[in-house]
């Protein structure tokens, strides 16, 4: 019994996790080596890094940590609020600074029209990545301007044209974004199927007349 409801829910995650939407996202990405990313990512499991924040002036950031310690003490779930939207801003402000990197030009973000779901994005690009790339990810989602960063690994390529569609695994992302993507996934879903619908109800009345 207790074998069967966790391969059900197993099973309820394989789905929510499969679901693929098309979608328009915010990202940059960056071609990384694979000793990079293992040393970032043991960065972040330590503790010694964070993933939303590529850097940040020191003396702003000690300031930032000193007052959050003192919120803590007194309200703490607002604390971790105002932490994440720190965290989220510093990505922002630094994501707006590589742009004005010429040696960075993928890591500066645009819209990209992407096949999405919680385990990877697809997306065209000018740039040939082979199977097997790693990839640092700045994803940001639409309307809700929510951006994270995660890796992801190049599994397939295919030349259309002058252009190459990028299939992407995620091979690491947080569990709190993997949770918000989901959820912006399903959102989209529903509006896209409420479109769908109604535009073929409008194509149906538009044949009665």
């Amino acid at each position: 019994m207790v074998k069967d409801m966790k391969n059900d829910r197993n099973r309820a995650m394989e789905k929510r996790e499969s679901i693929r939407i098309k979608d328009r996202v915010l990202m940059g990405f960056k071609e990384i080596s694979e000793q990079t990313y293992e040393e970032k990512l043991n960065e972040y499991m330590e503790g010694l890094r964070d993933p939303w924040v590529e850097s940040c002036h020191p003396t702003v950031q000690k300031g930032i940590k000193k007052h959050l310690k003192r919120l803590k003490e007194k309200d703490s779930d607002l604390a971790a609020i105002l932490e994440v939207l720190d965290q989220k801003l510093t990505l922002l402000l630094n994501l707006v600074n590589t742009c004005d990197s010429s040696n960075q030009q993928d890591r500066c973000t645009r819209v990209y029209k992407v096949d999405l779901s919680a385990k990877g994005i697809g997306f065209m690009s000018k740039k040939e990545m082979t199977p097997g790339t790693i990839l640092e990810l700045y994803i940001g989602l639409l309307p809700e301007h929510y951006f994270f960063n995660c890796f992801g690994k190049v599994v397939r390529r295919a030349q259309q044209n002058d252009k190459f569609f990028t299939a992407v695994q995620f091979i690491w992302i947080t569990e709190d974004d993997q949770e918000k993507l989901i959820e912006h996934i399903f959102s989209r879903q529903v509006l896209q199927l409420r479109l769908r619908r109604k535009k073929r109800e409008q194509a149906h009345n538009k044949k009665k007349d």
